[in-house]
């Protein structure tokens, strides 16, 4: 089974694409991807595992920004603005 799906946001059908813009209080251009990451709750990885986590994770962000035409800097913000929201906002 798959634990990452992407998705144009012009071929979901409505019902999905109304719950993802609910989910993330904004409208959803159609031109735009949704990711889809399934994931079993475990342990932060350590030492070299929490290493390689970091380099992965570093790599597909300048994958996105290659995508979006971001710089870098920009995505990291809006990242860590959004981090902050799920982490601190409203539940």
């Amino acid at each position: 089974m798959q634990d990452l799906s992407i998705h144009k946001t012009r071929e979901l059908p409505a019902n999905a694409k109304e719950i993802i813009e609910n989910l993330k209080g904004r409208h959803l251009a159609d031109d735009e991807e949704v990711s889809i990451w399934a994931s079993r709750p475990h342990a932060a990885p350590a030492g070299e595992a929490r290493s390689a986590a970091w380099r992965e994770l570093n790599a597909q962000l300048d994958r996105m920004t290659s995508k979006t035409g971001v710089a870098p800097e920009e995505l990291e913000k809006l990242i860590d603005e959004e981090s902050d929201r799920v982490r601190h906002g409203p539940r």
